[in-house]
C-alpha cells in the first residue's frame, strides 16, 4: 500500500534523509532550496511524499504552482533550476507522483506540468505512466568535470593553450577571493552588468543571498578583482561530491584580461582541496558558445530530461519563450539602474 501526502516543514528532516540517500538526488531536491524560492519569489509549493505501508518515505516530489504573465499557469519541478525532477524507489512509487502532480493541476486549476530529470523515463517498466500526454525537451545537457586528486594534476591535464589563459589575469593584476555573504555586493554589481549586456532580467539578490543564509556551510561566493574592482563572480553549492555552479559572469568591459579563467580555475581548484570529486558547470545547449568554453575545461555533457505534460490538450507544453530577439535588443540598452530595478520583477515569472 502507498501513501502520497504533502510534505510538512516538521518532516523535513525524514524528507533531507531521503533525498541524501537517493542515488539521482541533486541540490536542488533539498529542503532548503524549497525555502530559498519561496522567501525571494513567493511562488507556492506543493511538495509530495510517497509513504509505504510502514510509513517510510519511498519518493519525493518537489514542486512550484508558478503563476506567470509570460509562461501561463504550470507545476514546475523545479523553476529556475537546471533539474529537479521526481525521486522514486520504484516504477510504481513515480507513476503514483506523477499522477498525483496531475491531480494537483485539476485543483489549482493549471494545465501544464514541468519535470526537469536528469534520466531518462523508462515508460517500458511503468505502464501507468501517461506516455502518450508527454513531450520531451532534450535541448539541454549538464556539463560535468571529473576531478583529480590534485589542483596540480588538473592544471597539468591542460593543453598548454589553456594553461596560458588560466596565467594570463595573473599576469594582468587580477586577484580571486571567495568567502559568504560579505562578497554579496561586489558579487551582485558583476552578475547585474553581465544579465543587462546579455539582455536578460537578472535574478533577486535576494536569491542568492538567501542560498548563503539558508546553506552557509556548502554555499561560497567567488569574485575576481582587477585594480580592486570586481570584474568575475560566481556562486556554488555543495552537495555530496559535486560542486555545483549555477551562477558566473564577467564584465565585457574586461574581456581581454580574461578574468572568467581566473574565475573557474579558482572555482576548481577549490573544489579538489575541498574533496569534491565533479564539478557541475550547469546546463548548456549543445554545441553553442557556453558548451564550447566549459568542454574546454574537459567537461562533458550528461543529457538532461525536461519532460512536460498538458492536461487539457494531452501534449506537451515546451516550456520556452518564443522569439526573444526584441525584447533582447531593448534590454541591453537599458541603464544599468533600470535593469536592477526591474529585472528581479520580471524574473519572478520566467522559471528557466
Amino acid at each position: 500500500m502507498l501513501y502520497i501526502m504533502p510534505l510538512h516543514d516538521n518532516d523535513s528532516d525524514l524528507y533531507d534523509e531521503y533525498v541524501r540517500k537517493h542515488p539521482l538526488s541533486t541540490l536542488y531536491h533539498l529542503f532548503y532550496f524549497k525555502k530559498v524560492i519561496e522567501n525571494t519569489y513567493h511562488h507556492r509549493s506543493f511538495y509530495q511524499i510517497a509513504l509505504d505501508e510502514r510509513k517510510r518515505i519511498v519518493g519525493v516530489l518537489p514542486v512550484f504552482y508558478f503563476r506567470s504573465i509570460f509562461l501561463g499557469d504550470s507545476l514546475i519541478s523545479l523553476p529556475f533550476c537546471d533539474y529537479g525532477g521526481i525521486l522514486a524507489d520504484s516504477a510504481e512509487v513515480y507513476a503514483k507522483l506523477f499522477n498525483r502532480a496531475i491531480e494537483l493541476c485539476t485543483q489549482l486549476k493549471s494545465e501544464d506540468i514541468e519535470l526537469r530529470q536528469t534520466e531518462k523515463i523508462n515508460f517500458s517498466d511503468n505502464s501507468q505512466l501517461p506516455e502518450q500526454n508527454l513531450r520531451v525537451n532534450t535541448g539541454k545537457v549538464r556539463m560535468t568535470l571529473e576531478l583529480p586528486d590534485t589542483s596540480d594534476a588538473l592544471f597539468a591535464s591542460f593543453p598548454a593553450k589553456l594553461r596560458s589563459q588560466i596565467r594570463k589575469p595573473q599576469k594582468e593584476g587580477c586577484y580571486s577571493v571567495n568567502g559568504g555573504i560579505e562578497l554579496l555586493d561586489d558579487f551582485y554589481d558583476v552578475f547585474t552588468h553581465n544579465m543587462r549586456d546579455l539582455g536578460s532580467p537578472v535574478h533577486s539578490r535576494s536569491l542568492m543571498k538567501n542560498m548563503l543564509i539558508e546553506d552557509p556551510l556548502h554555499t561560497r561566493i567567488f569574485v575576481v578583482y582587477h585594480d580592486k574592482i570586481p570584474v568575475a563572480c560566481s556562486l556554488v553549492g555543495g552537495y555530496k561530491d559535486v560542486l555545483v555552479n549555477p551562477w558566473a559572469s564577467f564584465k565585457r568591459s574586461n574581456q581581454k584580461i580574461a578574468p572568467n579563467m581566473m574565475l573557474y580555475w579558482e572555482m576548481l581548484r577549490f573544489a579538489i582541496e575541498n574533496n569534491y570529486r565533479h564539478f557541475d558547470f550547469g546546463r548548456s545547449t549543445p554545441d553553442e558558445g557556453t558548451y564550447k568554453f566549459k568542454a574546454q575545461w574537459g567537461a562533458v555533457p550528461h543529457q538532461l530530461y525536461w519532460y512536460s505534460y498538458n492536461k487539457k490538450t494531452g501534449m506537451g507544453n515546451p516550456g520556452t519563450l518564443n522569439s526573444r530577439s526584441t525584447f533582447i535588443r531593448v534590454w541591453q540598452k537599458l541603464p544599468l539602474a533600470v535593469t536592477r530595478a526591474f529585472g528581479p520583477v520580471i524574473r519572478r515569472g520566467i522559471h528557466l
